[in-house]
């Protein structure tokens, strides 16, 4: 009995050896201190083309992998200034501290290496919403424009192969696209057989694309004819 109490008595000192200086870590700098950190006027930075990827890779889900806030692991780093110039080095976890984190966030544009620190920028969310609104609208805009392909009646076989191909493409990535078939001036008249093959081979592709045509045919085969197809679930 004595060896078990001497083994607790033991295991108690290195528990209030240990131990107890983890809690004590635990209190927050301003309390063990007696000071806290002052709060600084955001300096707006407006966002500009030096850290465009960046900027624009943490404005929504799409941009993953971009470091800020948080995410930046250097202790110490460089602000770019109103001026394109960079400030002295500060704390991380100081610049953080000074800004509004509902209008701003903190963008490491510059890793940095051994010899230098890395560069950050202060990002206005607004700017960059509205930046990102930008960009959709202007691939919706793409993606909606019409891609316009016009096909001889007297087109040789590999040349519709390309054009097939072509059409398969424009499809695939969701456009809309207008065939236009047509006798070109100049060009010899096409025979049955081949306004035929250009017809089918086209409804085949179309087919074969899980495309379908957005209005009926417009035209005359052998003459002009205009068709406007897009994938069916694009």
């Amino acid at each position: 009995m004595k060896h078990i109490r001497g083994l607790v008595s033991t295991a108690q000192a290195l528990r209030h050896t240990f131990l107890r200086p983890l809690e004590i870590s635990r209190i927050p700098l301003t309390t063990r201190y007696g000071f806290s950190q002052p709060q600084r006027q955001v300096r707006s930075i407006q966002y500009s083309g030096g850290a465009k990827s960046a900027a624009a890779n943490a404005a929504g889900p799409k941009t993953q992998g971009i470091i800020k806030d948080e995410d930046i692991r250097a202790q110490q780093i460089q602000l770019v200034n109103e001026s394109g110039g960079l400030d002295p080095p500060e704390r991380t976890i100081n610049v953080l501290r000074s800004i509004n984190r509902s209008e701003y966030f903190l963008v490491q544009v510059s890793p940095g290496s051994a010899d230098r620190l890395p560069v950050c920028k202060l990002m206005s969310k607004k700017a960059l919403r509205e930046q990102e609104k930008a960009k959709s609208k202007a691939a919706h805009a793409a993606k909606t424009a019409v891609k316009q392909l016009e096909l001889n009646w007297a087109i040789d076989a590999h040349d519709l192969s390309h054009r097939m191909k072509q059409l398969v493409s424009f499809l695939e990535k969701g456009r809309k696209v207008e065939i236009i078939l047509t006798r070109k001036k100049g060009k010899r008249p096409p025979v049955a057989e081949e306004v035929k093959k250009v017809m089918d081979t086209v409804l085949d592709t179309v087919r074969d694309a899980d495309a379908a045509q957005m209005k009926p045919m417009e035209g005359e085969p052998g003459k002009h004819v205009l068709m406007v197809v897009k994938k069916k679930d694009a």
